[in-house]
C-alpha cells in the first residue's frame, strides 16, 4: 500500500486577526496552503493547535477505559450506541458538542466517585479556527460567512474501537469507503494505522498515525457549499494487524433545515454553479438510505444535488 504524507498545517501560523475581522487572508502563506491542501486531497494534518499532549493522551486513556467498561456502567449513558460496521466495531457518541453540563452529567454517571469532564471541551476553539481559515483560503470574508452560515453547526464527538480476531486477514476492511455528509471532521486516533484516503486519481494512499496531531477532513456539505472547489474525499479503515483500534472523530454538521447553497461570490463564468440548494436532512436521508454498491456508498452528492 502506497503511503502519503497529508499536507501540514500549522494553525499556529493562521493569522491572528483572522479571528476577528473582515479583511480577507487568502494570500497569507498558510492559509494558501490550506486552500491547496482543500483543492488537490480535502484532507490535511495539523498541528500546533494549542491543545497539550498531556491532554491528548488523557482523553485517549479515558476512551479505552470507557470502552472496555461493563455493558451495565455504559447503559447509564442514553448516548451510548453499539454500532455495528462493515466488520465489527463499536462506537460511544456525545451529541451537542461542546456542552459543558452534558460532558459533566455524562461523567457523573460513568465516574460517579470523581468525574472527569475533559473529553471534548477543547475541539470548539480548534474548529472554529479551520472552518474560518477555509473560508479565507477561498476569498471570503471569514466572519461573515461564518457567522451567516457555519455558525449554527452541530458537533458530535464518536469514539470509535475496532476490534478483529484471529479470524481477521490484513487488508479486510473494518470500515466501508465512503465520504463524510457534513462540513468538517476532526479526527484523532492511536498509533494503529488503518485510515486510508482516495486520491482524485483513484488510488488509495496509506495515511501514518503522527503523535499529537489531528487528521482534518472536509464532508459533502462543504464540497457542495464550495461549490465544488474543495474536496470531499473518500476514505475507510482498513485491518492493518492491530486486535484494537481507537479513534476520535469530531463530526461538524449543518442543521437539519439548513439549505445547503454555494455563496454567489464562488460561482463565476470559470467556476458555473454546480449543485442546487438542498436541504442538509434530504441529503443525509439519501446518504443513509443508499444500499452499499460493492461495498461502497454511491457519490450521494452527486446523485441528490447534481445541476
Amino acid at each position: 500500500m502506497a503511503e502519503i504524507d497529508l499536507p501540514l498545517i500549522d494553525v499556529s501560523q493562521f493569522p491572528q486577526e483572522l479571528e476577528f475581522e473582515g479583511a480577507h487572508f487568502q494570500n497569507h502563506p498558510e492559509v494558501a496552503k490550506l486552500g491547496e491542501a482543500c483543492k488537490e486531497w480535502g484532507f490535511f494534518r495539523v498541528v500546533n493547535h494549542g491543545i497539550e499532549p498531556d491532554l491528548l493522551q488523557k482523553v485517549m486513556s479515558v476512551s479505552r477505559d470507557l470502552l472496555s467498561m461493563p455493558a451495565e456502567v455504559k447503559e447509564r449513558v442514553q448516548t451510548y450506541n453499539a454500532v455495528q460496521t462493515y466488520n465489527r466495531s463499536e462506537s460511544f457518541y456525545f451529541l451537542d458538542m461542546p456542552n459543558p453540563d452534558l460532558i459533566q452529567q455524562i461523567s457523573r454517571k460513568i465516574w460517579p466517585e470523581d468525574g472527569n469532564s475533559n473529553f471534548c471541551l477543547f475541539l470548539s476553539d480548534l474548529q472554529t479556527k479551520i472552518t474560518k481559515s477555509i473560508l479565507a483560503s477561498l476569498g471570503l470574508d471569514p466572519r461573515t460567512f461564518y457567522q451567516c452560515d457555519f455558525e449554527k453547526c452541530k458537533a458530535t464527538l464518536f469514539i470509535n474501537k475496532y476490534s478483529c480476531d484471529e479470524k481477521c486477514r490484513i487488508g479486510d476492511e473494518a470500515l466501508a469507503s465512503h465520504a463524510d455528509p457534513g462540513c468538517l471532521t476532526i479526527l484523532y486516533n492511536d498509533e494503529m494505522e488503518g485510515l486510508e484516503i482516495r486520491s482524485k486519481q483513484g488510488e488509495w494512499f496509506n495515511v501514518r498515525p503522527a503523535p499529537d496531531s489531528f487528521i482534518v477532513n472536509l464532508g459533502d456539505s462543504m464540497k457542495a457549499w464550495s461549490n465544488g472547489r474543495y474536496r470531499s474525499a473518500d476514505h475507510r479503515v482498513v485491518y492493518r494487524g492491530w486486535m484494537n483500534r481507537i479513534s476520535l472523530p469530531f463530526f461538524i454538521t449543518p442543521p437539519l433545515d439548513a439549505q445547503i447553497w454555494a455563496p454567489q461570490e464562488l460561482v463565476d463564468e470559470n467556476n458555473p454553479r454546480r449543485y442546487k440548494s438542498f436541504m442538509f436532512s434530504q441529503f443525509l436521508n439519501g446518504v443513509t438510505n443508499t444500499e452499499a454498491i460493492n461495498g461502497e456508498l454511491p457519490n450521494a452528492i452527486e446523485f441528490l444535488a447534481g445541476m
